[in-house]
């Protein structure tokens, strides 16, 4: 056995490296160069469920956070004051008070759009 190996190049079968030898077979290796160390993430030896649950639900639960429970709070604030119509339940004032959020702020852009393009 060597003690030195070489990753690729040209070999002699017989382990002879003298450049003037004509003896044996040559064989012509390519190997790849020797990977560097890479710091390994601990996401990566989570299960795939786990992943894609993080990957995906978090974004999610962001979206949420910022948009809906606002909304969501409002309305139990309103139903615990009284305010709210009879019969109405907080989800139903929840997904009225977001709609009304989403109307809101299409109306801003068309508004903006018209702004830029009347300039």
């Amino acid at each position: 056995m060597r003690a030195k190996h070489r990753g690729s190049g040209i070999e002699r079968l017989d382990g002879s490296a003298m450049p003037g030898d004509r003896r044996g077979d040559i064989r012509i290796v390519i190997a790849r160069p020797p990977a560097e160390p890479g710091r390994e993430r601990a996401f990566a030896y989570l299960p795939w469920p786990v992943r894609l649950l993080l990957k995906l639900g978090l974004p999610i639960l962001g979206l949420f956070a910022v948009f809906v429970l606002p909304n969501y709070l409002d309305c139990r604030k309103q139903q615990a004051a009284g305010l709210s119509f009879h019969g109405m339940t907080v989800g139903a004032c929840t997904r009225q008070s977001l709609d009304d959020q989403i109307r809101g702020t299409q109306k801003r852009f068309e508004d903006i759009a018209r702004a830029v393009v009347a300039h």
